[in-house]
């Protein structure tokens, strides 16, 4: 939903979720290549995004790291969009596990967090609306994770975090987006904010969890909960 708020500005472009900074394993081995050469999701990412396959190949064969990557098909996607003179960002929830080596590659990179209270994130997991199903352990540790690294980082990004709260984002995002995009230097009166462009948090884990996984998704992210002034109810 962000993303695509973001999207409304005339600057800012975003791909489909490149997971470029999302696998453990360094640039340039097998297992991190086959990753690009065989998912169908990520050809079908490609396609959406107007990035040719063979522009892609090249682009892998010409790569030395992953900025390098990122960074030509950043290129290739603004082209595509027609919108060459535009800034790229990436949205690929995963970027949370490479996120040290983005900062380092990026010293000027801003990073936009989201936050939202875990019961409805669990519960939206379990959904598998946008993702695949989640097991109800994994789904409270996509949170969790999240949170600890995120708490990590703080220390070192300062100013370079932007924190956003779910919540606040589809209850009022005039509220919200103006603020963002004073904090990435891009002027909020150019937003093309229809309204309509979210809707109300629906609280849909008071119908997908019982009270048993509701003290547990609670008990277990107190103290982050308590960190971004979550209570036990969103």
């Amino acid at each position: 939903m962000l993303r695509d708020l973001l999207r409304r500005h005339p600057r800012l472009e975003s791909p489909e979720e490149t997971h470029f900074f999302r696998w453990a394993d360094p640039f340039g081995t097998e297992r991190y290549m086959r990753q690009y050469e065989r998912s169908p999701v990520m050809k079908r990412h490609r396609e959406i995004d107007g990035v040719a396959e063979d522009e892609f190949e090249a682009m892998m064969g010409k790569a030395t790291g992953r900025k390098h990557l990122m960074e030509m098909y950043g290129d290739a996607f603004l082209k595509a969009r027609e919108n060459s003179a535009g800034r790229w960002f990436d949205k690929t929830p995963q970027n949370i596990y490479g996120v040290l080596m983005i900062a380092s590659e990026w010293p000027d990179a801003k990073f936009v967090h989201i936050h939202r209270h875990p019961l409805n994130v669990v519960a939206s997991l379990l959904e598998g609306a946008v993702m695949p199903v989640q097991d109800f352990n994994g789904a409270v540790n996509y949170w969790l994770e999240a949170s600890m690294i995120l708490q990590q980082f703080r220390h070192i990004a300062g100013e370079r975090l932007l924190e956003v709260k779910y919540e606040a984002l589809v209850a009022e995002p005039s509220g919200t987006l103006p603020g963002l995009l004073d904090s990435l230097n891009e002027d909020p009166a150019l937003l093309q904010l229809e309204p309509g462009a979210t809707h109300p948090e629906k609280n849909k884990y008071l119908n997908k969890l019982d009270a048993a996984q509701i003290e547990q998704v609670l008990a277990r992210t107190a103290e982050a909960r308590s960190f971004y002034g979550y209570g036990s109810e969103p």
